[in-house]
């Protein structure tokens, strides 16, 4: 009986805690872990040095929070989920650049995948319903290609980059006006008080 007890007490000073929660959006949450790898993840594919600063980590709540609102509306729409793969030529060299940073190759891949999954959901969500005119791509040419450039291209010749530039605007603008409806429309803590906007 007497080593039971001292067991019971035991166990208590064993427990730890692993991860503190941040902020919840809706019912999916930001631990502070999270933050942090965002952070590391931004430095390392910038080729930065992590700047684990409040502004820092404010910004990288700020674009978890859009994270999770694409997630809850992929769940929600049933869109598909890409797979992303590195393709590092030199996986060592890979592998050693990303354990600076605290980070894995999993971690990455991860990411990548996020990534992939965004601009699927851009596509699939936004671009659709975006129309280029024939007037939007003239002024478009007239406006970003010097007068110089044009003796030497034809509209016609960069007509395909134009209209996918400007439909790329136009459904990233739709997607921003979309976060910020959906961040009104959530239910959003900062449990981590520094990091509410």
């Amino acid at each position: 009986m007497r080593l039971l007890m001292i067991v019971m007490l035991a166990v208590p000073a064993l427990t730890t805690i692993v991860d503190r929660i941040a902020i919840t959006v809706g019912n999916k949450v930001i631990t502070d872990s999270e933050i942090d790898q965002r952070i590391r993840l931004t430095a390392f594919e910038s080729g930065d040095k992590p700047d684990f600063s409040l502004a820092a980590r404010k910004a990288a709540a700020d674009r978890l929070i859009d994270q999770k609102l694409v997630e809850r509306e992929m769940e929600v729409g049933h869109y598909p989920r890409l797979k992303a793969e590195t393709t590092a030529t030199d996986a060592a060299a890979r592998d050693r650049a990303l354990a600076q940073y605290g980070l894995t190759p999993a971690d990455l891949e991860a990411d990548l995948a996020r990534q992939a999954d965004l601009l699927s959901f851009l596509n699939l969500r936004f671009r659709p319903s975006v129309q280029v005119s024939d007037q939007d791509v003239r002024q478009y040419f007239d406006q970003h290609v010097s007068a110089k450039e044009q003796g030497q291209v034809t509209l016609n010749d960069v007509r395909t980059q134009i209209e996918q530039r400007i439909a790329g605007e136009r459904a990233d603008a739709e997607m921003e006006t979309w976060l910020k409806d959906r961040r009104k429309n959530t239910r959003i803590v900062y449990l981590e008080k520094d990091l509410a906007p």
